[in-house]
């Protein structure tokens, strides 16, 4: 898949993010597998510039209505976030795949990313509330 990444400042740039999105076809599984494998990748990618010293977590984020999946690194609190923000968008979002699917699909990619295993972070996964965030 072609990936044609956009960078831009997060919420207006008001809190210093930068917003890496991207957008993909989403009319079949294996199509989201891969959206979602190229947000993990960039995610990942970005770590070192995102994990401080209370950094905890690797949030990932899902909006079922917007099919949209956000990924950022946060403190224990999951209230200070790290500056660099991965979103994935899909178009034409198959619904027959379920959240708890996209929430496989990103359980099964990091617990076999090598990059991510050798960072010091728990993943959590949320549907809107941080605060209800599930462990991967």
């Amino acid at each position: 898949m072609t990936q044609n990444w956009t960078q831009q400042p997060h919420n207006d740039g008001a809190n210093g993010q930068t917003l890496h999105a991207i957008r993909c076809p989403g009319d079949d599984e294996m199509a989201i597998k891969e959206g979602l494998e190229a947000a993990l990748e960039k995610a990942v990618s970005l770590l070192d510039r995102n994990v401080r010293d209370d950094s905890r977590y690797l949030l990932c984020e899902w909006n079922a209505d917007g099919a949209t999946l956000q990924i950022v690194v946060s403190d224990d609190s999951k209230s200070k976030d790290a500056p660099e923000v991965v979103e994935c968008g899909f178009d034409a979002f198959d619904t027959r795949v379920d959240v708890e699917q996209v929430q496989f699909l990103i359980r099964d990619f990091l617990t076999t990313c090598t990059a991510f295993l050798g960072w010091s972070l728990l993943a959590a996964f949320h549907e809107g509330d941080r605060q209800r965030s599930r462990l991967l």
